[in-house]
């Protein structure tokens, strides 16, 4: 009986403390639901715990760490990135590819082509119209000096014999070559102006007239071809010699363009007033003597420096000729040596082949236009192709 009242006494007891302390049994519920759950919430349960999380009540389950809690992939639900149009938006322009240069294997070592047009797009849109010149089209600079009347003994590598010039013209007549003169060649080497495809420019240099009238000026007349002169300007010129020139400039056969004035062969030590008199005095006295403004500095001697070309430019000169045989010129593509690269304006520094290899110079000039044109036909899809993709007025141009 004792032993009875005992036992019920405790039984009492320990109902009474389980309906006083609710707390408890909540804790064995949430700690029932924590080892139940597949989800990782058990999981959240201990690291807040670990980590000092002081929201641990019974009656409320922890907040679970956000470095913990699993979610679903982002690539289960982002957005695909759209594949770029090739047709640009009108609003935007997109990055053009690289445009595929004509190279010619042949040409002297350390020759290498410059391109000089600086918008892809003006050069593809000239290049393809078809009012301008077609791809191809070559323009052969041929510089004479003396030619030796018969019987006369050649002793420089600058004189040519009569023999030899009227092959030269009548070879140039065969092969289908004409001359332009420095405007036209201006024309086509900015802006790709139509000129014949087979082109030269014929430059006799220094002060020949008995020259010009009696070995160039019937070849002129015959075929309406223009001789450029490389004029040299000095004071020392007499009046008669003046007179005489003009008359012959009055013929319309004659392109006089500027050799300087006391043809200096400029070098890195000739004084500042030198060049500048070299470059600057011919114009005032070519306009005065011949009613032209000088456009190409055929430079005396061959030699030029970045001053000089610096001062040709300030002066308005557009074309410059070295005494370089390094090949024809043709759009957008002028072959040049390094020191001719280093001036940084490849129109003021245009090669000239020597009247001693002239009808060599156009056979070369030939076979690098052919394999040009064939290039340009091959690309050609692909560069019309550039122009619509790259070069429309976008909206509000």
């Amino acid at each position: 009986m004792k032993k009875f009242f005992c036992l019920s006494i405790f039984i009492c007891g320990l109902l009474l403390f389980s309906c006083s302390s609710p707390s408890v049994a909540g804790s064995i519920l949430s700690a029932k639901e924590g080892s139940e759950t597949a989800d990782g919430r058990m999981i959240d349960t201990q690291a807040s715990k670990i980590t000092g999380n002081s929201d641990s009540t019974a009656t409320s389950r922890p907040t679970p760490e956000p470095t913990l809690t699993m979610t679903a992939a982002p690539t289960l639900t982002q957005t695909p990135t759209p594949t770029p149009s090739l047709t640009p938006s009108p609003t935007s322009t997109p990055t053009a590819p690289d445009l595929v240069s004509f190279s010619y294997s042949d040409l002297h070592q350390g020759v290498q082509p410059v391109a000089y047009i600086e918008d892809p797009c003006d050069y593809l849109i000239s290049r393809w119209d078809e009012d301008k010149s077609a791809p191809g089209t070559i323009v052969v600079p041929i510089m004479f000096h003396s030619v030796a009347k018969p019987g006369r003994e050649i002793t420089d590598s600058t004189t040519i014999s009569v023999a030899y010039l009227d092959y030269f013209m009548e070879r140039a007549k065969t092969l289908g070559f004409s001359t332009i003169t420095t405007e036209e060649l201006i024309g086509f080497l900015e802006s790709n102006e139509k000129i014949p495809e087979r082109s030269m420019i014929l430059i006799l240099d220094d002060r020949r007239p008995g020259v010009i009238e009696e070995y160039f000026m019937p070849y002129l007349e015959e075929n309406d071809w223009t001789l450029t002169l490389a004029w040299p300007t000095t004071d020392a010129t007499s009046n008669s010699l003046w007179e005489r020139m003009e008359s012959l400039a009055e013929t319309g056969y004659l392109d006089v363009q500027s050799h300087g004035h006391d043809h200096i062969y400029i070098q890195d030590y000739t004084p500042l007033e030198e060049i500048e008199e070299e470059v600057y005095q011919p114009i005032e006295v070519i306009q005065s003597h011949f009613g032209t403004t000088p456009r190409a500095l055929i430079w005396p001697g061959g030699n030029f420096n970045q001053i000089s070309v610096q001062l040709a430019q300030e002066a308005g000169f557009k074309l410059g000729f070295t005494v370089f045989s390094r090949g024809p010129v043709m759009y957008n593509w002028i072959p040049l040596g390094p020191q001719e690269t280093a001036m940084g304006a490849p129109l003021l520094v245009l090669p000239r082949f020597w009247s001693t290899a002239a009808d060599a110079a156009l056979e070369k000039a030939l076979q690098i236009g052919e394999e040009a044109r064939v290039a340009a036909e091959i690309l050609k899809a692909e560069e019309l192709a550039y122009i619509a993709s790259y070069c429309q007025p976008q909206d509000g141009d």
